[in-house]
């Protein structure tokens, strides 16, 4: 979804090979990248489809799955990542325009998102905040065009 030149690790080919070692019958879902920058590691999650409650519920399972393999190899607490991890939901938004399918409430996202700009905080859609400060340091959804001007142009 993202034309970046911006290096990445493809988490889900370090997910495959984990499930390997481990000879695991069931193949847990993850996240699509991660990256590893001076202020700390980012998993990435890019959705081209619709956002609805269903898709919700799979991505918090990726977050956990992701955090819990990402813990397994690095030998790192939970506690550290939760001080150290963001997460990044990339989205598509022609397929989602300006509408969190999630709450199904426009005009109350729109007022949302105003209130948190003037209040100079940050806007999560898709109800993910309720991970924040429980799994990952921070959360953030970004449209791809969003995406690419919020962090990869300033990378």
């Amino acid at each position: 979804m993202t034309n970046s030149k911006v290096n990445a690790v493809d988490f889900d080919a370090v997910k495959d090979n984990y499930v390997d070692k481990m000879n695991l019958l069931t193949v847990p879902p993850s996240v699509d990248a991660l990256m590893f920058l001076n202020y700390g590691d980012i998993m990435i999650e890019f959705k081209n489809g619709v956002v609805d409650k269903k898709l919700v519920e799979a991505i918090v399972d990726k977050m956990l799955n992701s955090v819990i393999i990402y813990s397994d190899i690095t030998k790192t607490p939970i506690s550290a990542i939760r001080k150290n991890v963001d997460f990044i939901l990339v989205y598509n938004y022609q397929k989602n325009p300006g509408v969190n399918h999630f709450s199904n409430n426009f005009y109350r996202d729109e007022f949302v998102k105003s209130l948190s700009k003037k209040a100079n905080r940050r806007y999560t859609q898709f109800g993910l905040f309720r991970y924040e400060n429980y799994i990952f340091r921070n959360i953030y959804t970004y449209s791809k065009k969003d995406f690419k001007r919020e962090f990869t142009d300033k990378l």
